[in-house]
């Protein structure tokens, strides 16, 4: 107990330093600048410039708020603050030799001003090594798993023929951050603290405390830093699940389009080889935009010219007389975003199911509006209806509206609506309701 009360200074001051650089990190993680370029794969010199200005910023003002604070206790009462050793060695590991050393190269020279000149050689060099280890390092990953407590994860692989592959480089970079704080424990001895920083103590226990948190400093900062790594790589492979399955349903629903539509340009083909010529080339526009690639999220603009040259063919089968299209479209709502080819499948019921078995044919129309910040879509027609008995299970049946309801559902979870409503003979009414989304260069945001 006396050697605690006679260090009770030192363990206050690690444990307030554990804390400041774990506020740090998360503090840092908070800027999408710094995140994009902590994660980088390879960073570019301007990149590199960032990591430096975002990591090397707050250790410098670490050194100096530590030198501007003397007291009269065993020692100063803001050594708390002091990341250099920790925060250089951090560098190095992420950003590499060179962001390492210059890091530690702005550190030295602050305490520098404060008389340390040894810190202007070692801090450098420290950066220098920790990046040699990263490039020396087979697998970055490794760096991401470091922890302090390394030797828990070699007990439970000891069995394994791979033991060090698995626990090699956390062995290595463990030993690594011991060693340095030695080093520093032993040159701060040999120059004293007026020309090196450091801990001082005679107590073996205070020692190797002071070992421990510097370990638990560098692992904890890594493992805020992995936990966000982790969140954004997570969430980027939410947004390829997502555009993988409106890939799959708009896959379903094109083949399905080209199938009725070459039955209706075959039915032609005899009796009317004109009428059957000017729908194949309708078609051709519509397979080249088709084949020009998919886009799973495209302006209310591009899906209404692409319906625009379906109802053609539609109407080029049926004539005008029997088969009427009105569009009272909202000239602000044709730049925002929807899921693509989600319209062509209810319009298709629409003609299919509605208006073709009518003998006098009938009208489809077609409504988009603006409200409350929300987009509405209505599709309706005056065809033969459905009945109450089928009504309830058109969301579940068939390939058109079922694959429009899931493409709904993927692209917006539970923040739309869908509704149709219908009666035996008086036509079918289809109402669609999404969030407003407007940014061409943000189109999966909408999920």
């Amino acid at each position: 107990m006396e050697i605690f009360a006679a260090n009770r200074e030192i363990l206050i001051a690690l444990l307030v330093k554990l804390g400041i650089i774990a506020s740090l990190a998360s503090l840092l993680t908070r800027s999408q600048t710094f995140r994009k370029t902590l994660f980088a794969e390879e960073r570019e010199a301007g990149e590199k410039l960032t990591l430096i200005q975002f990591w090397g910023l707050p250790l410098c003002i670490g050194v100096v708020i530590r030198a501007a604070g003397v007291g009269s206790g065993t020692i100063n009462p803001f050594a708390a603050f002091d990341l250099s050793l920790e925060g250089t060695f951090i560098a190095g590991l992420l950003g590499g030799a060179l962001v390492g050393a210059i890091i530690g190269g702005c550190v030295g020279v602050v305490a520098l001003l404060q008389q340390e000149w040894a810190a202007l050689a070692v801090y450098p060099a420290l950066g220098l090594f920790s990046g040699l280890l990263r490039n020396l390092s087979p697998r970055k990953e490794e760096i991401w798993n470091f922890s302090p407590f390394v030797f828990i994860n070699l007990v439970l692989s000891f069995f394994s023929r791979q033991l060090f592959s698995k626990s090699g480089w956390q062995l290595i970079f463990f030993f690594s951050c011991i060693g340095v704080e030695t080093l520093r424990q032993a040159l701060g001895q040999a120059l004293t603290s007026t020309r090196l920083f450091y801990f001082p103590t005679d107590s073996f226990i205070v020692f190797a405390l002071i070992l421990v948190a510097s370990l638990s400093c560098v692992g904890v900062t890594l493992k805020v830093w992995n936990n966000t790594r982790l969140e954004i790589k997570l969430a980027e492979q939410e947004v390829l699940v997502v555009k993988a399955r409106l890939d799959a349903l708009a896959n379903q629903i094109n083949p399905h389009f080209l199938f009725n539509t070459l039955n209706s340009i075959a039915s032609l083909i005899r009796s009317n080889p004109a009428k059957a010529r000017a729908m194949v080339l309708k078609l051709s526009h519509i397979l080249r935009k088709l084949l020009q690639g998919h886009e799973n999220f495209i302006p209310l603009r591009e899906e209404v010219e692409f319906i625009d040259n379906y109802l053609d063919i539609e109407v080029s089968r049926f004539g005008r007389d029997k088969l009427q299209v009105e569009k009272d479209i909202d000239d602000q709502t044709l730049p925002c975003m929807i899921p693509s080819m989600i319209l062509q499948p209810i319009i298709e019921n629409s003609i299919r199911h509605g208006i073709s078995p009518k003998i006098e044919g009938g009208r489809i129309r077609i409504c988009s509006a603006l409200r409350k910040q929300r987009l509405c879509i209505q599709v309706s027609d005056n065809g033969l209806g459905i009945s109450e008995h089928k009504l309830s299970s058109i969301y579940h049946s068939g390939i058109g509206i079922s694959n429009v309801l899931e493409q709904l559902k993927v692209a917006y979870q539970t923040d739309f609506a869908f509704k149709v409503k219908s009666r035996p003979g008086e036509g079918t009414f289809t109402h669609i309701e999404i969030p407003l989304q407007q940014s061409r260069g943000s189109r999966m945001e909408a999920t």
